[in-house]
């Protein structure tokens, strides 16, 4: 496993914990869902924004939680980096829409700082899941990223460094049904990286064993 995508996996998760759950999602049957960066507004009423840090952190947890914030604007390079790895046209489309809609990138901090021509911009907004997660099948059909790029990663919850003692047993995946695929979480132990398109391809995460 390289040294960057294992510091993107700790930063991210390390964010997450300040941040307070989604739990309005339609979707969620399970687990913990978090938001970093950027919520666009939709038909729905939802107000766009920054996904919101919990209330009552202490001055110095918020001190620690820009530290990690600033850390996440070297990843823009190496996620576009990854992306095109997989697929150029998913790289190119991405970033085109972001730039008709004039979204920002999902390291900034501030939607007014956006810049529609940034080089390496490809998403708004990182959701990271946890604790056993899973959802209904769907299709995120309001998305505005044509392609969504996932990184699976097992993790101790005390130590973010660190691999669990126990691991998921087989049957934790995720799922792709028209497809008839299943990409089981526990069949690899280091990083899974994950390239599809969400608003197309109906998918959701299965549900853990017991």
């Amino acid at each position: 496993m390289g040294a960057d995508e294992k510091d993107l996996i700790i930063t991210l998760l390390s964010l997450s914990q300040n941040c307070q759950e989604i739990k309005t999602n339609k979707h969620l049957l399970g687990g913990i869902m978090k938001g970093i960066g950027f919520c666009p507004g939709s038909a729905a009423g939802k107000s766009a924004g920054v996904y919101s840090r919990k209330a009552g952190l202490s001055p110095h947890q918020i001190e620690l939680d820009n530290m990690q914030w600033t850390k996440l604007q070297k990843y823009d390079k190496f996620i576009y980096s990854r992306i095109s790895h997989f697929s150029q046209l998913a790289a190119q489309e991405n970033q085109s829409l972001m730039e008709a809609e004039k979204l920002p990138n999902f390291s900034q901090l501030e939607w007014t700082s956006a810049n529609p021509k940034e080089e390496f911009k490809c998403f708004s907004n990182v959701i990271v899941t946890q604790d056993g997660f899973f959802n209904k099948p769907h299709q995120d059909l309001n998305d505005l990223n044509a392609w969504t790029y996932g990184i699976s990663y097992f993790v101790s919850n005390k130590d973010f460094h660190s691999l669990p003692t126990v691991f998921t047993p087989s049957g934790h995946g995720l799922h792709f049904p028209k497809l008839k695929m299943e990409i089981d979480f526990s069949k690899k132990p280091g990083i899974m990286e994950i390239l599809w398109k969400t608003s197309t391809m109906v998918h959701h995460t299965t549900k853990p064993p017991p």
